[in-house]
């Protein structure tokens, strides 16, 4: 400001040009002129330093669609800009929504983004082994959420089903517990609904596997019987199963934290943020679509039926004790209780071993044990090992 009242003042002495003292003070004629002009209009006043920014914003977002962004993002606090990009354009009809790289500005302008940074190694692709789904109810991905307490201080374990193809979440149910009973009702009031998939993926937890033969517990050998095929992922390989892992956390911190006070209404709470999640949140491995928009209910039917397992002829077929034991040529093997009253199937391969089977699973090999004795001795089959299928 020294500088232009200097010049302003040697201009008013008329000891130099106009010309001159812009050459001098190393300013356009443009620039030397406005600041005469400012001089003659406010005094000194009009040479003080003005802001650069500009009157007006052409492109600036307008007040409305800001306070749509953040209504929505308030609303779901896990959504980002892609999706509520998408959201604008799909919900509230917005032909031209603004990019996404400025609704992230306006989200950190309003205090609601916070940058986070991914661990490395997190979530990577599938294991090799697993199946690729190519079509709805091709392979439904179940998990237990992890449980809380509620407000009147019982245990809620939330249980998902998911398909993984569409990404449509089936069922979030709040169970008191993971035991075999309770879990079964679920599932079989689930598949009453929605039918019955080709494949369930699941991690080693106690309520879908087992350390007995073929790692199979009382849920997933029921799985079997509907003629369903039971994938396991690797042991402490979230990754495996890592769009359902995705989905958890979602679910964490949109509809349990803080916990509801009983588990009626936080079952209401997992059934309004299902639908959300179906029917409005645009989903990224979809495109930004919604799942909804790709799922449909599985043709196989579930069987209310107990039907007994059919066997190829040349297998010798026979019940497990209710104890888990099967008898075989004058001995009692251990099985596993998972397996009581269930028909399995003995078959003599062709290196003279006898191999064991629960429906197509192959579980294991009876084999010389250390006192003599035959002992099953279990293993997990290939995935494409399947000679007993029908």
């Amino acid at each position: 400001m020294d500088e232009m009242i200097r010049f302003v003042m040697l201009a008013q002495s008329a000891r130099f040009t106009v010309s001159e003292l812009c050459e001098q003070f190393g300013i356009s004629r443009k620039t030397g002129y406005k600041h005469l002009d400012r001089y003659a209009a406010e005094g000194l006043k009009g040479l003080t330093v003005r802001s650069h920014r500009p009157h007006q914003f052409p492109q600036r977002t307008d007040t409305a669609v800001e306070a749509l962004i953040l209504a929505e993002r308030r609303l779901h606090r896990t959504w980002g800009p892609k999706k509520l990009h998408k959201v604008l354009e799909v919900k509230h009809g917005i032909e031209s929504p603004p990019a996404r790289s400025t609704i992230g500005e306006i989200l950190r302008r309003h205090g609601l983004s916070v940058e986070r940074r991914r661990k490395p190694g997190m979530y990577v692709a599938l294991n090799d082994g697993l199946t690729v789904p190519t079509r709805p109810n091709h392979v439904w991905t179940v998990d237990f959420k992890g449980w809380f307490l509620l407000g009147n201080g019982q245990r809620c374990d939330p249980l998902t089903v998911c398909d993984r193809y569409s990404r449509y979440l089936l069922a979030c149910r709040a169970q008191p517990n993971q035991q075999f009973k309770g879990t079964l009702q679920t599932f079989q009031a689930l598949m009453r609904q929605a039918g019955v998939p080709e494949i369930i993926r699941v991690d080693h937890g106690t309520a879908f596997a087992s350390i007995g033969l073929g790692r199979l517990s009382s849920l997933s050998i029921w799985w079997i019987e509907q003629g369903i095929a039971v994938e396991l992922t690797r042991p402490a390989s979230p990754q495996d199963n890592g769009s359902h892992e995705r989905m958890h956390r979602d679910l964490k911190a949109e509809a349990i934290t803080p916990p509801s006070a009983n588990n009626a209404a936080q079952q209401r709470r997992f059934e309004r943020w299902q639908h959300v999640y179906n029917h409005d949140r645009p989903h990224e491995s979809l495109d930004q679509q919604r799942p909804c928009q790709f799922y449909q209910p599985s043709s196989r039917r579930l069987n209310e039926n107990d039907k007994p397992l059919v066997y190829p002829a040349d297998c010798e077929v026979k019940r497990v004790s209710s104890s888990g034991f099967l008898a075989h040529e004058g001995k009692s093997y251990p099985v596993g209780e998972p397996f009581a009253h269930k028909c399995v199937g003995l078959h003599l391969n062709a290196q003279g071993q006898t191999e064991l089977y629960f429906a197509n699973v192959h579980l294991g090999n009876l084999t010389y044990g250390s006192a003599g004795r035959f002992r099953p001795t279990a293993y997990i089959a290939p995935p494409n090992h399947n000679p007993l299928a029908k």
